[in-house]
């Protein structure tokens, strides 16, 4: 079997990009990334594959002992003595306490440092106003600079993919974010620019301020500045 070095540094990336239940929880996407690009030999990653399906990351923790494990991967696995200490001597060391102890470290690590920034915003907003037979394209630009309050920590979505992966990014929470945010102004602009059918909008005058601080008590966010402009392209018939 492949050397036990390059197994373990390749398990380590794993859940460090993905949290240290993410191996037990998607054995399957785990033997993919061991595989890609020649990783690791397919014999090893079939090895470990099969550990993983067979449920056995539950013995794991930094007080493994490696006869004891190298048996229950026997029984479990129906591998030979020589492949199952092989196994257990990559879980054994990948798992160790120091490693356990930097994962404990890092989790939620990516909230605690987006709590503590602000973090800038631009939207484009963009949405059509119809009527009989002409339409009028309708644009506005912003940047918005928001800050985070604890009040973050109330939103469910977030702690459903915290729970999912403790070691997320700050900049992927911060995406998250960004995309809820875009999502509630789009909605807002074009109700705003649609709302009459008759009277075509004035776009400079969308409420931007009103709907972001609306938004900012809804998600847990302060607001610290909000600028922003919009404008028409005229008549095009249809």
């Amino acid at each position: 079997m492949e050397e036990k070095g390059n197994v373990v540094t390749k398990l380590k990336k794993i859940i460090n990009a993905n949290g240290p239940d993410f191996l037990g929880k998607n054995p399957y996407q785990t033997y993919t990334e061991l595989m890609k690009d020649g990783a690791v030999d397919r014999k090893t990653a079939g090895a470990i594959l099969c550990f993983l399906v067979n449920g056995l990351s539950k013995y794991l923790d930094s007080n493994n002992d490696m006869n004891k494990l190298t048996k229950i991967v026997q029984n479990e696995c129906g591998f030979n003595e020589d492949i199952s200490a092989s196994i257990a001597a990559i879980f054994v060391n990948l798992y160790s306490k120091e490693n356990i102890k930097k994962w404990k470290s890092k989790e939620k690590e990516g909230l605690k440092q987006f709590l503590n920034d602000e973090f800038t915003y631009k939207w484009t907003g963009y949405t059509i106003w119809y009527v009989s037979n002409v339409s009028m394209d309708c644009h506005y630009q912003a940047e918005i600079v928001l800050s985070p309050t604890q009040d973050v920590i109330n939103d469910r979505e977030l702690m459903k993919l915290l729970e999912k992966n403790p070691f997320l990014k700050k900049k992927a929470i911060r995406e998250y974010f960004e995309k809820k945010l875009k999502s509630y102004l789009d909605a807002q602009f074009d109700e705003y620019c649609t709302c009459e059918e008759y009277y075509e909008p004035a776009v400079e005058d969308f409420y931007l301020d009103d709907c972001v601080e609306e938004w900012c008590k809804m998600n847990g966010f302060k607001l610290i500045s909000c600028d922003g402009s919009g404008y028409d392209d005229g008549y095009e018939p249809n």
